[in-house]
């Protein structure tokens, strides 16, 4: 994989709370993708009739790069594994990233961590 990606595609998710991690479970399991972030933020729902405010919620945000080439499958992926399909399961859309650094753990050779820097 090269170091730097200049044909890559952000997905940005945002989640009912205890969907994410689920989600970037199956990332891993299914697609080998470790470098998603996941982090939790509070909103508010659209007003309410009854008291006039609007409902804060805890939401889970999962972001995650890939390459154009494996973006729209990455993408339904996500989509039906959070159920997005159903009303108040969460919204996610794409955007393109003009650049990605790809970084990645040092292969570990009998517990030692190997020096070489070569991009395979």
């Amino acid at each position: 994989m090269k170091p730097i990606l200049t044909d890559a595609k952000q997905i940005v998710c945002v989640l009912p709370k205890g969907t994410g991690s689920f989600i970037e479970a199956g990332l891993i399991d299914d697609f080998g993708i470790r470098n998603a972030n996941f982090h939790h933020a509070r909103g508010v729902s659209r007003i309410s009739s009854r008291d006039g405010l609007g409902a804060q919620q805890e939401k889970d945000v999962l972001e995650v790069a890939v390459e154009s080439d494996r973006a729209e499958e990455v993408f339904d992926y996500i989509f039906h594994r959070g159920e997005m399909h159903k009303p108040h399961n969460g919204i996610i859309y794409m955007a393109a990233l003009p650049k990605l650094s790809v970084m990645q753990l040092p292969e570990l050779d009998d517990g030692k961590v190997t020096t070489d820097t070569t991009v395979k």
